[in-house]
């Protein structure tokens, strides 16, 4: 969620109502079979880093860890003992979002409609690559399958006028892949005339996105839903799986089952992919949580969770939220 969504999220509440330094080094994954805590009563959260309007968390293929918020994407170094230190990627402040991996360079999205991207064989530094058309506020990100960017667009903002919820599809060039050769409209919503409710298989608060095999799960408002990546390209139907009177901000994928934020009852969920909840923490554990995802050496230990803490929206100094955190199973004698 970003500074502009105040209204928006103060409207929907209404309704649904009636760092210090250190350098990277390995950690022994000795939890790499152990399962996951995603309860307070087992684990708890330990603020890490000041990350200022947090949003989103991607892990590289080879470990490194990004961190987008309201001001600059983020690398994050350290360890637990030493302290964790987070370097800008970019030369120019902008409230950044997605983030997705791909053709060696990584992507990050910024909500003022503009993508950047930085060659991953150096010295990570993000440099705008793209401007989008037609969009609102750019926020969930993937690489899909076929290889092309897929971002969702949620028009929160009032200055948006008419544009609807959608999920774009920038279609790379494979050869350049700075290169935006089509941006098109993969799946289209509905105007913000109404709720995402649990059975409705119409768009109108999209925000997080996640890939799992051909298979893209997001959060609608209240709702988490999937649709599919068909043969031909198109996209399959609007299926959403489960609901609940709250906003879901990110998730992610893991082991089959996903994590998702509750922005609004300040709590992670595990859930299955038949929309079963697991596993879940205790209400207002985290100030306005905007992403999750599963730790992963060498920074962390495999069974760690990654939690954004967004805070008080429009607020990126406050003493709330505004940080990375993790949260680890508490040992037990």
């Amino acid at each position: 969620m970003r500074q502009f969504e105040c209204a928006w999220a103060a409207c929907l509440a209404a309704v649904l109502v009636g760092a210090c330094g250190g350098s990277a080094e390995p950690v022994a994954d000795a939890a790499a079979d152990a399962p996951l805590c995603v309860s307070s009563s087992c684990g708890e959260a330990t603020a890490l880093l000041t990350i200022p309007d947090a949003e989103n968390i991607l892990f590289l293929n080879d470990g490194r860890l990004i961190v987008s918020g309201g001001r600059n994407v983020y690398e994050v170094t350290g360890n637990l003992e030493a302290g964790f230190a987070a370097r800008a990627l970019s030369v120019e402040d902008c409230g950044f979002t997605g983030l997705a991996e791909g053709h060696g360079l990584l992507y990050a999205v910024c909500g003022d409609s503009k993508l950047y991207a930085a060659s991953l064989d150096a010295e990570l530094a993000l440099s705008q690559i793209y401007s989008f058309t037609d969009a609102c506020i750019p926020n969930g990100t993937v690489l899909g399958p076929d290889g092309h960017l897929y971002v969702v667009d949620e028009p929160l903002n009032p200055a948006c006028g008419d544009e609807l919820p959608k999920i774009m599809r920038l279609r790379i060039d494979p050869q350049q892949p700075r290169q935006i050769q089509l941006q098109e409209n993969w799946v289209e919503g509905s105007a913000v005339g109404g709720l995402a409710f649990g059975t409705d298989t119409v768009m109108r608060f999209p925000n997080g996105l996640a890939l799992q095999g051909n298979r893209f799960w997001a959060t609608d408002g209240g709702s988490v839903f999937y649709v599919d990546l068909q043969t031909d390209g198109s996209a399959g139907p609007v299926t959403p799986i489960f609901f609940e009177p709250t906003a879901h901000d990110d998730l992610s994928v893991t082991d089959g089952q996903l994590l998702v934020t509750d922005f609004f009852g300040g709590r992670i969920l595990l859930m299955d992919t038949a929309g079963q909840v697991l596993q879940e923490t205790d209400a207002g554990v985290f100030a306005s949580p905007s992403a999750v995802m599963r730790g992963q050496p060498p920074l962390f230990r495999s069974d760690d969770i990654l939690v954004t803490e967004k805070g008080v929206l429009g607020d990126p100094d406050g003493p709330v939220g505004n940080l990375l955190t993790l949260f680890r199973r508490v040992p037990t004698d």
